[in-house]
């Protein structure tokens, strides 16, 4: 997917969230506001993925000769003289329908990007809205934000957004451009084979690879499109001699045309420099390095600004029609959405919102007589201390009421999570690492600081990852069961996903190997525990109890009595045995510390070296 691809949201009349004082009167639009923004939100994913796929089928053979366009190898003469080569070339190879492979990907991902534009759109300009910052909006909602907001909430917007197109994008590009062996024999990628060896050689992480230059893209072309289109609905307003959001067909259309181009030029060096590095080894052109800055300097050096834009015209020009159907559709399927009617008085349940609302806004409007009562007698600089502390209690409100809807409830567990593995992986690793490498390893200080801020940023990304993975697993796993709920072996599953994913391609991290260890000793306790407890015994709800393998007689009695010192013995006997005979087979820092307490200990040549310092 490219800058134009995203079908944005019309920036008009939108509910915000509302002041308790506003909604004093009895009105329909007041008290189905808050009921309608999941509706709204439903009509803008629906809308924008449908504008966004019609969009994609108009493109997509242009965007195929722009990706082979910008992937050419640095090696003279070059494959394609230009984009009519290319796309004839193209055809001759591959016929009509090649120009079409790796549409799969895209469409896909045309409606999650949509889905995620829309979503982070509305929750942006919801939140401005409530902020304060623009006073007029918080009197009245339903007016237009200015211009711009409107570039500040697209940014917003696109750089949330990249986070999900990146991978999408990874997988698009290494479908559409062909790889060609030493022999001459060419290679064509399928999505399912891209999407596997992406992950068997980069890990998950070796999806995002590239995300710089989406994010550059996508945050700065999320500002040039709405932007560009609005921009343009304000000029032809003017013209028209009118403010009316009903513009002509043919005015929209040009307004989403000019937008796209202007989105996909200004951009264009960041998307050529994300293609290079999704679609070949960047490191022979960088001399090892893949970074996004390395590959952009060499891309400089070796072709200049004209290599920067190779491909920019027929992106430019696939984005003139696309631009301008995907905001038509998207703005003729909004405008003929059936709309829900809303009888007023008849739902008990907006009855009492309305009353608790009312309640609620005469307290504030009493508060406020109070307030603004005292204020005046303390004069100027007391009612300019309350106006700022009223003001900045409205914006954590208004951010606290967006964190406890439950329509965000899921996306927020994965930030929670994400955090919580962070903040415990460093509790937990720092004062290990601070110790253990501040007593047994050698060096300067600063070589040592570093080694302990490695290890617990090792640590923490780790963890965080893994609550990453797993709960998104969860996620997707219970929303996928036929009963909407979570199965037994669900998390059995999501787990493996983790380990593999994060702990399982890291075997020569000793970070990763200290906390496998730790984990698998657990499960050995706690599988020995489940071994020998009875079934009756309630545990987690959905579990059930123990296993009850020795039964509940003499025999269960006996090992429970005598399975943790039996553990105990044979534990030290076997790891004693095997630093003695096989050292090489032992945990690293477990060999270490052994090595100072039993090894070492044989040996000195002093007092001092016996009594105080080791050696």
């Amino acid at each position: 997917m490219e800058l134009h691809e995203s079908p944005v949201s019309v920036v008009g009349a939108r509910g915000g969230f509302n002041k308790p004082v506003m909604v004093e009167e009895v009105r329909p639009t007041a008290i189905t506001n808050a009921s309608g923004q999941g509706e709204e939100a439903l009509k803008d994913v629906v809308c924008g993925s449908v504008a966004g796929i019609v969009g994609k089928y108009i493109e997509y053979p242009f965007d195929t000769v722009k990706v082979r366009l910008q992937s050419q190898p640095a090696t003279l003469p070059l494959r394609y003289n230009g984009p009519l080569d290319c796309f004839k070339k193209s055809l001759q190879r591959d016929g009509f329908l090649g120009i079409y492979r790796g549409i799969s990907a895209p469409l896909v991902g045309a409606a999650v990007e949509t889905s995620t534009l829309f979503f982070s759109y509305r929750v942006a300009g919801d939140a401005l809205k409530a902020s304060g910052v623009y006073p007029e909006l918080k009197k009245n909602p339903d007016q237009d934000l200015p211009y711009s907001a409107m570039l500040g909430c697209g940014m917003v917007a696109g750089a949330i957004t990249s986070l999900f197109l990146t991978p999408i994008e990874l997988v698009k590009c290494k479908v559409q451009v062909p790889v060609e062996t030493s022999s001459g024999i060419v290679a064509r990628p399928t999505v399912l084979s891209s999407i596997v060896s992406v992950y068997r050689h980069q890990g998950i992480l070796g999806y995002w690879h590239g995300q710089l230059g989406t994010f550059i893209r996508e945050t700065g072309g999320g500002a040039a499109w709405f932007g560009g289109y609005e921009g343009m609905k304000i000029v032809f307003k003017k013209v028209n001699g009118s403010s009316s959001e009903d513009l002509p067909i043919w005015q929209r259309m040009a307004s989403g045309s000019i937008a796209g181009a202007a989105y996909n030029f200004a951009f264009y060096p960041a998307d050529t420099i994300k293609s290079r590095m999704q679609t070949e080894d960047v490191g022979k052109l960088t001399g090892g390095r893949s970074t996004f800055g390395a590959v952009g300097k060499a891309l400089w050096r070796d072709h200049g600004i004209k290599g920067m834009y190779r491909g920019c015209g027929i992106t430019v020009a696939r984005s003139i029609p696309s631009s301008a159907f995907i905001f038509t559709v998207y703005e003729e399927l909004k405008k003929h959405w059936p709309e829900r009617r809303y009888s007023h008085g008849i739902d008990s349940s907006s009855s009492l919102l309305h009353s608790r609302t009312t309640s609620i806004a005469s307290s504030a409007r009493t508060e406020a007589q109070q307030s603004l009562s005292l204020t005046t007698r303390h004069g100027q600089i007391t009612c300019a201390r309350g106006l700022e502390a009223h003001n900045t209690i409205e914006n954590v409100s208004a951010l606290e009421k967006i964190v406890l809807d439950p329509k965000y409830h899921d996306i927020l567990t994965l930030v929670k999570g994400v955090r919580n593995g962070i903040v415990y992986g460093a509790k937990v690793r720092f004062p290990h690492a601070l110790v253990m490498i501040f007593l047994f390893r050698s060096g300067t200080l600063r070589s040592k600081c570093t080694l302990v801020y490695k290890a617990t940023r090792q640590h923490a990304r780790n963890l965080g990852l893994f609550a990453l993975v797993y709960k998104t697993t969860m996620l997707f796993l219970r929303h996928t069961s036929p009963t909407g709920k979570e199965r037994h072996y669900d998390s059995f599953l999501a787990g493996l996903l983790g380990g593999y994913t994060v702990f399982g391609r890291t075997i020569h991290n000793s970070v990763s190997q200290q906390i496998v260890i730790y984990v698998f000793a657990r499960v050995c306790l706690a599988l020995a525990k489940l071994a020998v407890q009875p079934r009756h015994v309630a545990g987690t709800p959905g579990g059930g109890g123990g296993w009850e393998l020795f039964g509940d007689g003499e025999m269960r009695r006996s090992l429970v009595r005598n399975g943790w010192p039996a553990f105990a013995s044979l534990s030290w006997a076997m790891v004693m045995y095997l630093f003695r005979w096989y050292p090489e087979s032992v945990q690293s820092s477990l060999r270490s510390s052994m090595s100072y307490i039993y090894v070492q200990s044989d040996h000195w040549d002093s007092l001092r070296t016996l009594i105080w310092h080791n050696r």
